[in-house]
């Protein structure tokens, strides 16, 4: 028996698509990844401004104190007055997997007792909201149906 020998050439406009589509995929998932980001920089700044996130209100004598401090007004998780900027400017992006996936993160070790709070301070969520909110602006990019 004699070998037997397929040959399959690729039109050079099939893989010239293939290689937009990726590209916009990738643009789709850094435009996504980047809005989450900048939402969730928003929330740790003007959470109780926003009111939408949950947040409790602040205590009569948290609100107390913060008055004699001159530290009011409290828009959100720390006071605008106050220079502790170090969670919102600790917010990164960084891609991998060929740009495909886009992570959010911050190296603030205190940042997942803000979000979920603990047994003595109140939960402050602000990045699961913002995931929320931006998640049928993110579907339009990747063109999910609606839930």
């Amino acid at each position: 028996m004699g070998d037997f020998n397929i040959s399959i050439k690729i039109d050079k406009n099939i893989s010239a698509k293939k290689d937009e589509m990726f590209k916009n995929l990738q643009d789709a998932i850094k435009t996504a990844t980047l809005m989450v980001k900048e939402e969730v920089k928003e929330n740790i700044m003007l959470g109780y401004e926003k009111g939408d996130l949950g947040w409790k209100p602040i205590s009569k004598s948290y609100k107390e104190q913060l008055e004699k401090k001159g530290l009011l007004p409290h828009r959100g998780l720390f006071s605008p007055k106050q220079d502790k900027k170090k969670l919102q400017d600790s917010i990164s992006v960084r891609f991998k997997n060929k740009e495909l996936t886009g992570i959010i993160a911050t190296d603030r070790p205190y940042a997942i007792y803000v979000e979920k709070g603990t047994s003595k301070m109140p939960a402050r969520p602000f990045f699961e909201p913002a995931v929320k909110k931006k998640q049928k602006d993110i579907r339009v990019f990747f063109i999910f149906p609606s839930k």
